[in-house]
């Protein structure tokens, strides 16, 4: 697959879990800008059984396709 902005990415997959290896990061604000989808999924559990199964250490993104999580969840920063 292709590297795309990830922001594209994210309009694809509607209220899904993502798995995105990063090919590109903005170095001033450490943000990620495009990538390749390695996975999604509407389950969160699912995504993080395919990240641990990742065999090559490379920088990944976990991400909600939507700005809002689902109910139940809360992000920390």
């Amino acid at each position: 697959m292709r590297s795309q902005k990830i922001e594209s990415i994210k309009k694809r997959f509607h209220r899904e879990w993502l798995l995105i290896g990063v090919d590109k990061i903005d170095e001033t604000t450490t943000t990620p800008i495009s990538g390749r989808l390695i996975a999604h999924s509407p389950r969160r559990h699912e995504i993080y059984a395919k990240l641990l199964a990742i065999k090559r250490r490379l920088p990944v993104l976990v991400e909600y396709s939507e700005d809002t999580l689902p109910k139940g969840f809360v992000a920390a920063f």
